[in-house]
C-alpha cells in the first residue's frame, strides 16, 4: 500500500458529518473510510454497467461442481423427529 501525503480543498462540515455519524477519531480515518467506501461504489456500478456475458462465465466454474451434493456432505444427519425429542420440554407440572 502506497500512502502519499497531499493538500486539498475539501467541504469542512460535510467531514465533521461524516466522522460524527461514522464515530470516527481522526480526519483521516474518515477520508479513508470515504475512500474506501468511493471504490466500493465504484466497483459495484462497473460490474452493473458491464455484466457478463454467459461465454464469459462459461469457464468460471467447473462443470463438475455440485453445490447440493456438498450441501449433504455438510449437512448433520438428525432427522426431525430426533430434534423434537431432544428439545426440553416446558411446562408446568401437574
Amino acid at each position: 500500500m502506497n500512502i502519499i501525503k497531499t493538500t486539498m480543498e475539501i467541504d469542512e462540515d460535510k467531514l465533521e458529518r461524516v466522522m460524527k455519524l461514522g464515530k470516527f477519531n481522526t480526519r483521516k480515518e474518515a477520508m479513508d473510510w470515504a475512500l474506501t467506501e468511493a471504490e466500493r461504489i465504484a466497483t459495484l456500478n462497473n460490474i452493473e454497467s458491464n455484466p457478463w456475458s454467459p461465454s464469459v462465465m462459461e469457464g468460471m466454474v467447473d462443470p463438475d461442481y455440485d453445490v447440493m451434493a456438498i450441501r449433504q456432505l455438510e449437512a448433520p444427519r438428525v432427522s426431525y423427529r430426533e430434534v423434537l425429542k431432544a428439545k426440553p420440554k416446558t411446562g408446568r407440572k401437574g
